[in-house]
């Protein structure tokens, strides 16, 4: 069985020193993040998801706007709701519980903690998960595996929850 903190190292990518860049802001680039997470180049979809995850390796949310950020620019861009999905999920076994794993729209994986917590907000007039990521970002939980957590998901007075290493995360 192993730790949480190796289990906290295999998932993550290595992060971005966002806030030591202080590029200046170059405008406005044609890129849209759609309500599915479909990332489109001046209207056209881009299909290569190499590209796809290398932007979003680079993209932050500052004073409520989306960036595409390096080290020398700075380019805005536009996002319906929020840049990831989470389309998949799994229970990983660790010395201290069972951990929520989920898996975004670009097959990357993301661990439900204090850190990174499932958080209620309003999508479509409907309240949904969505789980915090670092840097401003955030992932809606997807219908379908809102409805597989809905049906394994224990219940108090406060409501429905899934639980992630002891700690509760209410789905309504």
């Amino acid at each position: 069985m192993q730790s949480l903190a190796d289990l906290e190292a295999a998932l993550q990518a290595p992060d971005k020193p966002f806030d030591q860049w202080q590029p200046q802001n170059c405008g406005q680039v044609p890129i849209l993040i759609d309500v599915q997470g479909r990332w489109f180049y001046a209207g056209s979809e881009i299909k290569r998801e190499a590209m796809v995850k290398l932007f979003a390796s680079v993209l932050c949310k500052e004073a409520g706007s989306y960036f595409l950020k390096t080290p020398v620019e700075k380019m805005a861009i536009t996002v319906e709701d929020v840049p990831f999905i989470i389309v998949d999920w799994r229970f990983e076994e660790t010395e201290q519980g069972l951990a929520l794993c989920c898996v975004d729209n670009l097959q990357r994986a993301w661990l439900v903690s204090a850190k990174q917590p499932l958080l209620l907000r309003e999508f479509e007039g409907v309240s949904v998960p969505y789980l915090q990521l670092a840097h401003g970002l955030a992932a809606r939980v997807s219908r379908n595996v809102y409805y597989q957590w809905a049906e394994i998901a224990c219940s108090d007075e406060q409501g429905y929850y899934i639980e992630s290493l002891a700690k509760r995360y209410y789905l309504a």
